[in-house]
C-alpha cells in the first residue's frame, strides 16, 4: 500500500482538549480513524473520555469542556491542563513516523523538542511570521483551503472531510431552518434570526453561547429577545444528533460576517442532504462550486428569497457533493500522501 514502506505508518495524533465537538477536535477524531481504515497505524491523543476506534492515548482525564469546575476555573489553572494535554506526544515520540498536530498555539514549543517529522493543521488563521517560525522548527503546515494560505507557502492545501458513510442522508424536504456555530457575531447566528423571521419560517440553533461578558451580552441583546415557538434554541448537542437534525432541515443558513478557515458544518450539512443558504465570505465560494447544492450572496433581500425558493436546490446532489468532494477518506488520503513525501526525504 505504501510503496517503498514494508511496515505500516505510525502516525500520532494529537487533538485538542476542549471537547469532541468543536471543530478542530472532530477533525482529528475523524482524521484518526479514517487513516485507520486506509491501513494506517494511528494513535490518536486526546482526552480520556473520548470514543475512537483508534489506539488512544489520554492526555487528561476529562475534557476541559466537561470539567465540573469550569466555570469558576482560574485562566492560569486551565492554559496549564491545555499544555499538558499537548506536550504528552513528547514522551511517545520514538513510538512513531509522524507526529500530526492540531492546536497552533503550542506547536512551535512541542516541535522545537521532536526529532520525529511533523504535521501541523492550521485551524486558524496564521501571520507570515508565524508560518515562518513553525517552518524554522520543523514544522510542515498544512492549510485547510486556498483562501487561508493566501499567498503564503504551505506543505499542502487539505480541506476537512466528513464520514459521509457513518452519515444517513434524506431527500425529503425539511420542516424548518438550521443554524449550527458558536452564538457570536462572525457567525451570523443574529442574521440568521432575522433571515428566518422575513421568510416566516422556523429556525432551530444549535452553538455554545460562552461564558465571557461579551458573549453572554450577545446572546442576551441579539438572540434572546427573538426565542419563542418559531425560533428555538436547542443549546449544544452531539454529532449524531445534530446529523439528526440537519437531515431534517430544508436548508443551513451559515451567514457568517468575516473569513473562516474551513467550516465542517457545511459539508456535514451536505452529506446530510441539506442544502446551504450563506454569505459570499471566504471560503465559502471556494467550496460552492455547484449551484444545486448552495446559494451565497450578501444582501439580505437575496438570502431571504433563497429561503422562500429551495425549490433550487436537489438534496440528492447535496449528498453526492459530500462524497466527491468532502469524505473523510479523501481528506486522509491526501494527508497520507504528504506523509509519505515527508518520509521520503
Amino acid at each position: 500500500m505504501f510503496g517503498f514502506f514494508k511496515t505500516k505508518i505510525k502516525v500520532a495524533i494529537v487533538a485538542p482538549p476542549f471537547g469532541d465537538t468543536g471543530g478542530p477536535e472532530v477533525v482529528a477524531q475523524i482524521l484518526a480513524e479514517s487513516l485507520l481504515d486506509l491501513g494506517v497505524e494511528v494513535t490518536l491523543f486526546a482526552p480520556a473520555d473520548w470514543k475512537t476506534k483508534a489506539a488512544h492515548i489520554p492526555t487528561l482525564d476529562k475534557s476541559i469542556w466537561n470539567m465540573i469546575n469550569l466555570k469558576g476555573m482560574d485562566s492560569g489553572i486551565l492554559r496549564n491542563f491545555v499544555t499538558a494535554s499537548q506536550v504528552k506526544i513528547i514522551d511517545y515520540q520514538d513510538d512513531f513516523d509522524i507526529i500530526h498536530l492540531h492546536s497552533q498555539t503550542y506547536a512551535y514549543a512541542i516541535a522545537k523538542n521532536l526529532r520525529k517529522p511533523c504535521v501541523l493543521s492550521l485551524h486558524n488563521r496564521f501571520t507570515r511570521g508565524f508560518l515562518k517560525q513553525i517552518k524554522q522548527a520543523g514544522i510542515y503546515p498544512v492549510a485547510l483551503s486556498r483562501s487561508q494560505r493566501g499567498q503564503q507557502r504551505v506543505s499542502a492545501v487539505i480541506m476537512n472531510g466528513v464520514p459521509t458513510a457513518d452519515i444517513t442522508y434524506s431527500v425529503e424536504r425539511g420542516q424548518y431552518l438550521i443554524f449550527v456555530g458558536r452564538l457570536t457575531d462572525q457567525k451570523g447566528v443574529d442574521t440568521a434570526i432575522q433571515i428566518a423571521l422575513k421568510a416566516k419560517k422556523k429556525l432551530l440553533i444549535f452553538g455554545r453561547i460562552g461564558n465571557s461578558e461579551k458573549r453572554q451580552r450577545f446572546y442576551q441583546k441579539k438572540i434572546a429577545p427573538y426565542l419563542n415557538k418559531r425560533v428555538i434554541y436547542k443549546g449544544e448537542v452531539g454529532h449524531n444528533e445534530i446529523y439528526e437534525y440537519l437531515r431534517g432541515a430544508e436548508a443551513l443558513l451559515f451567514p457568517i460576517r468575516r473569513p473562516e478557515v474551513c467550516p465542517m458544518v457545511m459539508a456535514e450539512a451536505w452529506a446530510c442532504g441539506t442544502p446551504v443558504i450563506g454569505s459570499k465570505v471566504d471560503p465559502l465560494p471556494e467550496m460552492v462550486k455547484n449551484k444545486k447544492v448552495a446559494f451565497l450572496s450578501d444582501n439580505f433581500n437575496d438570502l431571504v428569497a433563497a429561503v422562500k425558493n429551495l425549490d433550487q436546490f436537489d438534496r440528492l446532489e447535496c449528498r453526492n457533493y459530500a462524497e466527491t468532494y468532502f469524505d473523510s477518506k479523501v481528506m486522509a488520503g491526501r494527508y497520507l500522501e504528504l506523509y509519505k513525501k515527508i518520509l521520503k526525504k
